[in-house]
């Protein structure tokens, strides 16, 4: 269950081709970046420590809100702002070698997601369900049938769950 070199490293490899802004710390990715050189090996050992207590930092789970301003928008208006929260890079960083071994445990031990799963699965993007269901329709009606879908919005439904 130790967190491995190479799990690192191809973590590590894709905070490196982002640019993004900084969590809570202040700490950039590309400083984490150059650091990790000297600080792989304790890092590893954090990383290992938490997946023995099974726990995931307090710390790394707090965000930085920032709101940003749509074009066109009326600057008094609410909806011309978009909310993102930004979190610190080390918590990402965790998160992505987390996130690598359940969709290799999923796809490789354990029963996986079904075909028809979109999202939030490797080589699977939402857009993908958008295309498949577009093949469908235009299959239904290049052979003379009728394509009937149904969609339900359900924009905060779920906001209200405990």
């Amino acid at each position: 269950m130790e967190v491995t070199v190479e799990e690192l490293d191809r973590a590590v490899t894709r905070l490196r081709a982002r640019n993004t802004a900084p969590g809570p710390d202040g700490i950039p990715g590309q400083a984490l970046v150059l650091s990790l050189v000297a600080l792989g090996n304790r890092l590893r050992q954090l990383f290992n420590s938490c997946l023995r207590s099974a726990k995931f930092p307090t710390a790394w789970k707090e965000a930085r809100l920032v709101f940003l301003k749509k074009e066109g928008r009326a600057a008094d208006s609410p909806s011309a702002y978009r909310p993102i929260c930004l979190l610190d890079e080390i918590g990402k960083l965790f998160e992505r070698i987390v996130a690598t071994r359940l969709n290799i445990h999923q796809s490789h031990v354990g029963p996986d997601l079904a075909e028809s799963q979109f999202g939030f699965r490797r080589g699977r993007p939402t857009v993908g369900a958008i295309m498949c269901v577009r093949s469908l329709s235009e299959q239904a009606v290049s052979q003379g049938g009728v394509a009937l879908a149904i969609s339900f919005d359900i924009v905060n439904a779920f906001n209200s769950l405990p």
